[in-house]
């Protein structure tokens, strides 16, 4: 990965901020154009100890150059922070605090692909109260069925960490682990679409949002400094 890939970046998110039209972008509500303060390498290295596997390089970049969350796409980037706890991915400074995902969660397999293939098969079958003789047969054999689907819905997002709210109950996931780390993907799950993946690595992800931005606003990036 070039060094370049982050360079100046920090700066112009930030002068968005400034715009008069900075507050008719989609998700400025959320995030305000505010980026936290970069992370360093102990740092980093803490987070990767948690987390079992080291960060995806692109994603390691941005929160080494540009800052550990805030201003991005939708409502902005949750933040790995470290607490009594260990490490845990969250909303700081959104005013949509989204969902923390922890280190040791984010570094478990990411196989929701695999899992999407069980939810299909056992969503087929769901318990139907006509094939039991009682009623206390059939609230078992579905309190059985339920608590298994919201174990494998649940294990889904293993492997992955809530990048950004959506709104609307979609959100984007950073993969942490697996062939597909360092990608982005969605949880489109309220749609009854599943997990899917956008196409992008992070940085194309964020810097796709960056220079649409930019554009709706009317700014022409100035050249990084050398």
């Amino acid at each position: 990965m070039s060094e370049d890939t982050w360079a100046g970046v920090r700066e112009r998110v930030l002068r968005l901020a400034g715009h008069p039209q900075a507050d008719k972008v989609f998700g400025a509500r959320g995030h305000g154009f505010r980026l936290g303060p970069v992370m360093d390498e102990e740092r980093l290295r803490s987070l990767e100890a948690d987390l079992g596997v080291g960060l995806p390089a692109q994603y390691r970049g941005f929160l080494l150059r540009v800052g550990a969350g805030g201003a991005g796409p939708h409502y902005g980037l949750m933040t790995p922070v470290l607490s009594d706890d260990g490490w845990q991915w969250r909303g700081v400074g959104l005013a949509y605090r989204g969902q923390p995902t922890t280190a040791g969660f984010a570094g478990r397999p990411f196989v929701a692909e695999a899992l999407q293939s069980e939810l299909d098969a056992l969503d087929a079958q769901e318990p139907e109260r006509d094939a039991f003789t009682d009623d206390d047969a059939f609230r078992s054999a579905h309190a059985a069925w339920d608590a298994r689907y919201e174990e494998l819905y649940d294990a889904q997002e293993a492997g992955a960490v809530f990048l950004a709210d959506q709104g609307c109950g979609y959100t984007s996931l950073l993969v942490m682990t697996g062939p597909h780390r360092g990608t982005v993907w969605e949880d489109l799950r309220p749609a009854d679409r599943g997990i899917e993946p956008t196409g992008h690595d992070f940085t194309r992800w964020y810097r796709r949002w960056l220079e649409r931005t930019e554009r709706q606003l009317g700014i022409t990036p100035a050249a990084p400094a050398r």
